[in-house]
């Protein structure tokens, strides 16, 4: 049986199947902290569903008023280098995606605002084993 069979065949909600996709997409490289996407059309692998942004709930450029697209993803593995302890109350997220402007508009500011997308962890929904 190979993976790709056992995920069609993964029983679940929707955020346990997005949660064993993430798994699987990761586990190639396991200790990256950081995903940089190179071009507009790339989509962040979001560890779960819910909490997921639309098109409609990602903002557009302050400075032209077009669309903004994913430019990198700050992974949870990050939360292992800093030491975070899994605690109660302790810093955790999902998933922290940042977008920029698709036209990479005034490129004579040495600063931009850019919008970034936390996805809490779900305890439910993302099982540590």
């Amino acid at each position: 049986m190979t993976l790709n069979s056992l995920m069609d065949s993964f029983q679940g909600d929707d955020d346990k199947k997005s949660w064993a996709h993430f798994q699987e997409r990761i586990a190639k490289a396991p200790e990256q902290v950081l995903r940089y996407y190179r071009n507009s059309n790339s989509k962040p692998t979001w560890p779960v569903l819910s909490g997921r942004p639309s098109k409609d709930d990602i903002p557009k450029c302050i400075y032209c008023g077009g669309s903004m697209c994913c430019e990198f993803q700050i992974l949870p593995q990050l939360l292992y280098y800093f030491g975070v302890e899994n605690e109660v109350n302790s810093l955790d997220w999902a998933s922290i995606v940042v977008y920029a402007c698709e036209a990479s508009c005034e490129a004579s500011l040495p600063y931009k605002h850019e919008y970034a997308r936390v996805q809490l962890y779900s305890p439910s929904a993302c099982p540590i084993v």
